[in-house]
């Protein structure tokens, strides 16, 4: 059925209102219909015939497509609202964004714990809904939050963690979406998307330095100087099938998306030699005018110590959007980054700019022709002791002020606070005597929640669990390790098993929500743009949520279709 689902899904109905005769109009458009079947039938989907009763009864009716998409649907939302009402206690991240169509949507995804085959409890994100927004301010989306919640009968007192992306419309101090939901329900732990707040921190970096704003430019320049010229291209390739050594595509730096800035240098330094010999051939205005720019020491110490620094930076971005991240790995991550990126910028011993320093001469020399030049990979290269001097400068100002930046927008607020606290506590790794202050922050928490507890209910867990790690229990090596203990020893330390609990959901970023966008604007295409956000809802839920064609349980999508209303199919 759901090859079925997806030819009807594809399947074009053209508007023959010009037609003069209506009886030839009839011949034709059953002419049509026999051939699309036919066609149909020939790519593999066959099942088309068994659908048909008579010429009256095909079921390729766009009617009979959403009948199928919502059965379909249906069956998966079901499975998914069950698993959150079993695990009673859940999170959210939403965003918003704008269509195709011109239209603000809200999506939203549901984080809740789930239990393997192992008995291993962990957090898992599903896809919750997509929906359209009147207004993209703080009351709809509100009201839209608790308006999804209802109507699916969430209860919203299980809500215990939010993440969203940091818009002062989400996170407001006033009126917020966050500051609404906490007013609503005490105890929300709301974090602000750990890759916004990186891609921020890169951007701030690099916008306060002149130097590196004029180095996007170029590498955009240089993207579209080859990106919107065949001619351009086929010289490239051409001069790289005569030289040794991989050859990268030149990439476009978006400034919202800053970490796209890494594939970006690495392109020019591992295409330099073959770029600039391009210019130099072509020797037009728009050649030129890029020639002189990145054929300078400045400009090629920059990019080739860019190009190490913004490697642990890329590594870092791709681990913050790893589905089903928990708090307990960002600040590590983070520290461990944040290490190298000042250990790079203190020493310059990247694995670029070392190798570029190594064909260098160590100062600037004086030529024949009474210019300091030298030459780089077949190039003459401008030098000078002032650009090597602004060079370094430029260098120490954007790692320090990335630096800054990335430790003032990853410092603790109340709920990292809390957060960081329960990471603490079940960290195997940190001492027990130093949890003492943890301790203190998660009992005034869950006190806050409602939950009746003292010192003397986390001790006791905290004692039982240093135990087995001083016996050499294999089985407790992290903190989630910790908490599951925790989770299987609920009715002896409720208390622990509380705070396990609300530190497994506790989301802390919205990546999830960006891939659904992707997804939104994979399906609701220019040549879709009418589609109801009804339909692209139980699509994204199909394409996102549904399991493989064999797993899929068909038969109670039958069930649900067969009921809506009499079927001659069935008769």
């Amino acid at each position: 059925m759901l090859p079925v689902l997806f030819f009807m899904f594809g399947k074009v109905k053209e508007d023959h209102q010009n037609a003069v005769d209506a009886e030839k109009l009839r011949g034709h458009m059953e002419t049509a219909r026999v051939a699309s079947v036919s066609k149909s039938e020939t790519a593999g989907v066959s099942q088309l015939a068994d659908l048909k009763v008579n010429k009256h009864t095909s079921y390729e009716h766009s009617d009979s497509t959403r009948e199928f998409q919502e059965s379909i649907s249906a069956v998966i939302e079901e499975n998914i609202l069950e698993r959150v009402k079993s695990s009673e206690k859940y999170s959210l991240m939403f965003d918003e964004s704008t269509d195709i169509s011109v239209h603000q949507n809200l999506i939203m995804y549901i984080r809740i714990l789930e239990t393997d085959h192992l008995g291993v409890v962990n957090p898992k994100t599903h896809f919750f809904c997509i929906d359209s927004l009147e207004r993209a301010n703080a009351e709809s989306i509100y009201a839209k939050v608790i308006c999804t919640l209802n109507e699916k009968g969430i209860k919203l007192s299980g809500l215990c963690g939010v993440s969203t992306d940091g818009a002062s419309v989400m996170v407001g101090n006033k009126s917020g979406v966050v500051t609404r939901l906490k007013q609503a329900v005490p105890g929300i732990l709301a974090t602000h998307c750990i890759g916004h707040r990186l891609a921020l921190s890169c951007c701030s970096g690099a916008d306060s330095i002149p130097y590196l704003v004029k180095v996007q430019e170029i590498l955009n320049s240089v993207y579209k100087y080859f990106h919107f010229s065949p001619k351009h291209m086929a010289m490239l390739e051409s001069i790289q099938q005569h030289t040794k050594g991989n050859s990268l595509k030149f990439k476009e730096v978006f400034h919202t998306r800053w970490l796209s800035f890494e594939g970006s240098v690495e392109a020019l330094v591992r295409n330099y030699s073959d770029l600039v010999s391009v210019f130099l051939e072509e020797s037009s205005g728009k050649a030129l005018s890029l020639y002189k720019p990145i054929t300078s020491f400045k400009f090629l110490y920059v990019v080739n110590f860019l190009c190490d620094i913004l490697k642990p930076l890329a590594a870092l971005s791709k681990s913050y959007q790893k589905s089903d991240l928990d708090f307990s790995e960002v600040t590590p991550l983070l520290r461990s980054t944040v290490a190298k990126v000042e250990s790079l910028g203190s020493k310059k011993d990247g694995t670029c700019l070392s190798k570029f320093l190594s064909q260098v001469p160590h100062e600037p020399q004086v030529g024949d022709d009474g210019l300091m030049t030298f030459q780089y990979q077949g190039h003459t290269i401008r030098d000078g002791e002032k650009q090597r001097q602004e060079a370094n400068s430029i260098c120490d100002k954007f790692v320090k002020g990335m630096v800054r930046s990335m430790n003032d927008r990853f410092s603790d607020n109340d709920d990292s606070v809390v957060l960081t606290a329960l990471c603490n506590y079940f960290n195997p790794v940190v001492d027990k005597d130093s949890k003492v202050d943890d301790v203190d922050v998660i009992v005034e928490y869950l006190g806050n929640v409602g939950v009746e507890c003292n010192v003397d209910d986390l001790d006791m867990f905290l004692g039982y669990a240093h135990a087995l790690i001083s016996e050499g229990n294999k089985s407790v090596k992290a903190p989630n390790d910790v908490a599951n203990l925790a989770l299987r020893k609920k009715d002896v330390y409720p208390v622990a098993s509380e705070a396990a609990e609300r530190l497994l959901l506790a989301p802390v970023s919205t990546v999830d929500c960006e891939r659904g966008f992707s997804k939104q604007n994979l399906i609701k295409t220019c040549l879709r743009s009418r589609l109801s956000v009804k339909s692209l809802d139980r699509l994204m839920r199909i394409t996102v949520e549904g399991p493989e064609i064999g797993q899929f349980p068909f038969d109670k999508a039958f069930k649900k279709w067969a009921a809506v209303k009499d079927r001659r199919i069935l008769q």
